[in-house]
């Protein structure tokens, strides 16, 4: 009877038993690290969620990545079981190398060999380099005493002499070169030509008088300069953030286009969402919702710049609202904005900061875009400005809202008109200024007329008294203030596809939508 106990193991999957060559136990499954976003070069391992020895079903999530852009999860593609894990928790893995090996269930893991080029190593201790020194250069072959200190500092001059003279021992010759080395004279010398040049005579150094000691300052209770500090290891994230933003800073040529908008109109709408309809959005909701439909009355402005210098002009409008996280910002993205209402733009908005924060973003969810916003208006922060985000060509920077005063509108009264104003101001209406007053004079009340922003009717009442009229010309000279919030944007632009000029209208729409929010599609 053939023995199948060296040869041959059961394997039972899905309650079928059958047999299988002792050489099929060593085949594996390899895991590696993968390429989660196109910038990723390398992945941090943040936990194993399996430990070898466990059961993978496809779907089940092996373990946790750290990419350059969030954490996300890793499933298993296919059954199995986790036989060896390479590299543990904490460790950066370049994409593409070996992480893991999954085995068949019923193999024998003991056997498992893990591969010699993916097997996780202690990193081994720095070789000393050999480094091979460089053949001396054949100017002279002149045999010389090793225990010459000269021989290794020969002049051209002073190897052709020794060479033509048929010297083979330098150290017979008195040197008086810096380091023993044997100057030309010195070989002129010892042949005789020359009266020997004096050895120089060793300086012997002479004691310096010291300064007086000078006591040392107090300590100043300010941060010495050997003040402790701790290094933190920045994470995959901060990292890329660091080398993208750098290199945008340095290779985009940012101009920047700043103004003022008022929100009045929008808070009152947002407050009546509120309390009418229970629909809460914030402001950015509203931002993003403008954004967007300025970016498609402007389309000039919804561009980015494409290789070999030229503009790309995009089609769909697409905005990335900047989140913080607890590892650095990401910029999910809000896809088709422009054909959203503000409420269905707010639950988008939510979502993904949920994600993001939790590190469960998806590529697709924080990769492209066209347009981005950045909003420290909850920080108290009034103005600033933003790195564009490539390869993307603007991001508007949005400020907090701050109360300002500004004249308020000046309402017409059936009591007192234009004409009894001028004539208290001892002016002439427009009728009795064509008839009586001089060109001059009359052309000087028309203008007055003008700056008061009214015109002197044809009729006059006669029934208002001086002091009415002295208070009506003091309300038109000194309009009453009235308090209203504003919020200051600033437009960061790659001036490489985007002109100033177009900045300033992209602002001017935006600047529409949002002190006319009814003209937005909720």
């Amino acid at each position: 009877m053939l023995n199948l106990s060296k040869a041959m193991a059961m394997r039972s999957v899905a309650g079928v038993k059958y047999f299988h060559a002792a050489a099929v136990q060593q085949a594996t499954t390899t895991l590696t690290m993968p390429a989660l976003s196109p910038t990723m070069t390398e992945g941090t391992i943040t936990a194993w969620k399996k430990k070898e020895g466990d059961v993978v079903v496809a779907g089940d999530v092996l373990l946790e990545i750290e990419t350059d852009k969030a954490g996300m999860d890793v499933e298993a593609v296919e059954d199995g079981v986790l036989a060896k894990i390479l590299f543990p928790d904490g460790s950066k893995v370049t994409v593409n190398e070996t992480i893991a090996l999954l085995a068949e269930e019923g193999d024998d893991l003991s056997k498992i060999e893990v591969p010699k080029k993916t097997e996780a190593k202690a990193p081994a201790p720095a070789k000393e380099e050999k480094k091979e020194t460089p053949a001396p250069k054949k100017e002279a072959h002149v045999p010389q005493t090793a225990a010459s200190p000269s021989s290794k500092l020969l002049s051209p001059a002073v190897a052709h002499l020794l060479l033509q003279h048929h010297i083979t021992d330098i150290t017979k010759i008195p040197s008086t070169g810096p380091k023993g080395r044997v100057l030309k004279g010195d070989v002129l010398a010892f042949l005789g030509l020359i009266k020997a040049r004096p050895a120089p005579e060793p300086t012997i150094p002479q004691p310096k008088t010291l300064p007086p000691a000078v006591k040392p300052a107090p300590a100043s209770s300010s941060a010495p300069s050997g003040a402790a500090y701790t290094d933190s290891p920045a994470s995959t994230m901060r990292k890329v953030i660091a080398s993208r933003l750098s290199e945008s800073k340095s290779s985009i040529p940012h101009s920047y286009v700043s103004r003022d908008i008022v929100i009045d109109n929008m808070m009152k709408l947002r407050r009546l969402l509120a309390d009418e309809l229970e629909v809460k959005v914030s402001v950015n909701d509203f931002l993003i919702k403008a954004a967007s439909l300025a970016l498609r009355d402007i389309p000039e402005s919804n561009v980015q710049f494409g290789s070999g210098d030229n503009t790309k002009q995009l089609k769909n409008i697409d905005i990335s609202v900047a989140v913080a996280t607890p590892t650095g910002l990401i910029t999910p993205i809000v896809k088709g904005a422009d054909t959203r209402g503000v409420q269905s733009i707010s639950q988008v908005v939510k979502e993904l900061a949920d994600k993001a924060k939790k590190g469960k973003l998806k590529p697709e969810e924080y990769q492209g875009g066209s347009f981005s916003i950045s909003n420290l208006g909850m920080f108290g922060v009034t103005s600033f400005t933003a790195i564009i985000n490539s390869p993307q060509a603007a991001i508007l920077a949005v400020g907090g809202a701050r109360t300002v005063l500004k004249p308020s509108s000046v309402e017409e009264t059936d009591f007192v008109s234009d004409a009894e104003v001028f004539d208290y101001l001892g002016g002439q209406s427009k009728k009795s200024a064509s008839s009586v007053a001089s060109p001059k004079k009359a052309n000087a009340d028309l203008d007055l007329i003008d700056f008061l922003g009214g015109n002197a009717p044809a009729k006059k009442s006669t029934s208002t008294s001086n002091s009415a009229l002295g208070d009506e010309v003091l309300r038109r000279l000194r309009p009453a203030l009235e308090k209203s919030q504003v919020v200051n944007v600033t437009l960061s632009i790659d001036e490489r596809v985007i002109d100033s000029e177009t900045a300033g209208k992209f602002l001017g729409r935006l600047s529409h939508y949002v002190e006319n929010p009814e003209s937005m599609i909720l």
